[in-house]
């Protein structure tokens, strides 16, 4: 009983090192954000909960990845560009699906 205690807190402290440890890595890349003029809706609640888990993604990298402020803030910079783009593909696709 003993030795199976011991196997299942190793096995615990490994995924949660694991999982700490992917917070802490930069995501791969970010989402396509599709063309407003041919979008379809599909699409567009695809690439919506692409964004939001890239955001998420980067806001848990930028929590625990130590970067130097200037690194920080050109990140946080990058970001919020990122979603202003995707915002103005948003509305512009509200606007033609309401017309």
């Amino acid at each position: 009983m003993r030795s199976f205690v011991i196997a299942a807190t190793f096995f615990a402290s490994c995924v949660v090192t694991s999982m700490a440890a992917a917070a802490s890595e930069k995501p791969a890349a970010k989402p396509e954000i599709p063309d407003a003029a041919t979008v379809v809706t599909a699409q567009m609640v695809k690439a919506n909960n692409d964004m939001k888990a890239y955001v998420k993604d980067m806001e848990a990298y930028l929590g625990c990845a130590g970067l130097g402020r200037s690194d920080e803030k050109k990140e946080l910079d990058d970001l919020k560009k990122f979603a202003d783009d995707f915002n103005q593909v948003v509305r512009a696709f509200k606007a033609r699906s309401a017309g």
